[in-house]
Formats: structure tokens, C-alpha cells, sequence
């Protein structure tokens, strides 16, 4: 796999799956299945961003923390790290898979 540059997203496929890895700000690799769970689109033509939350309107508290990749078509919010939904971390996700890192080369486990 080439460079994976920080908060970069790289869209494959794996045994016939489509995956993105994703390197975090703070240099971490993760990998998730590359389809939003609502209507279908990849994941990786979204963006990724730092989480957000709010204790009321006009306020935006950005989380250091939460790495979150956005879906391109209605901007569903998903946690890098465990595939939650930012709105409903119980009940909608996405999967994710191990990832290893061996000589600046990317292992995911599938």
C-alpha cells in the first residue's frame, strides 16, 4: 500500500469486500467496511473529521479525541476507531477490522 499520509483515507478491497483504512491525526490505522449503513454509499468519498458535539444551539465543541468519517450523502457520522454512529452508538454502526502495521506495510484482518 502506498504512504498513508495522516488523516488520509484509502479506499480497497479485500476479499471482495470494499474497505477504507484511514490514518488518524495522531498516526493510528483503522479500517472499516466502506459502506454507509443508511443508503449504501462509500464511505470513502466522505469526509474525515474531528467529532462534534453540543450542550446547546450555536455551540460546536469539537472532541480531540473522536476521528469521525462522514458519509458523503446525508453526513451520517462514524467513530474511526469503533465504527459507532456519533447519533445512535448502540443501534447504528459500521463494521471494523484489525488492523496491523509490519515493516510500513498495512495487515487488515479480515
Amino acid at each position: 500500500m502506498r504512504e498513508l499520509e495522516l488523516f488520509q483515507k484509502v479506499p480497497v478491497q479485500i476479499n471482495g469486500k470494499a474497505v477504507v483504512v484511514v490514518r488518524s491525526e495522531d498516526g493510528g490505522v483503522y479500517a472499516l467496511r466502506d459502506v454507509c449503513p443508511h443508503k449504501g454509499p462509500c464511505l470513502s468519498d466522505g469526509m474525515m473529521d474531528k467529532g462534534c458535539t453540543s450542550n446547546e444551539v450555536g455551540e460546536y465543541i469539537f472532541e480531540k479525541e473522536k476521528e469521525v468519517l462522514r458519509c458523503p450523502w446525508h453526513s451520517w457520522e462514524f467513530d474511526i476507531r469503533t465504527g459507532k454512529s456519533l447519533f445512535a452508538p448502540e443501534k447504528v454502526k459500521v463494521k471494523t477490522y484489525e488492523v496491523s502495521v509490519e515493516n510500513d506495510q498495512v495487515f487488515v484482518n479480515m
